[in-house]
């Protein structure tokens, strides 16, 4: 696996998007990505998967301080 370093982190150069993933599909894809070998998760709030992709991490026995977890938060910008 290469890694890159970034402000002190060690990052995964590459990370498994889980873009128009849903619910057991998604839950599913996220524990076998990390089966086999993933170990950074790309994920944004937008995508609406946040409980699919935990239980994904939960079910696949690794813990969290092994995996790299990027995500992306939705703006909401109003006038005022």
């Amino acid at each position: 696996m290469k890694y890159e370093e970034v402000r002190g982190a060690r990052i995964p150069a590459l990370g498994f998007g889980t873009f128009r993933m849903k619910d057991a599909e998604c839950t599913q894809a996220v524990e076998n990505a990390l089966k086999i070998g993933y170990r950074h998760l790309d994920t944004a709030e937008i995508y609406e998967n946040e409980k699919a992709v935990g239980e994904g991490i939960r079910s696949s026995g690794l813990a969290r301080k092994d995996l790299f977890i990027t995500t992306k938060a939705w703006i909401v910008v109003t006038n005022t």
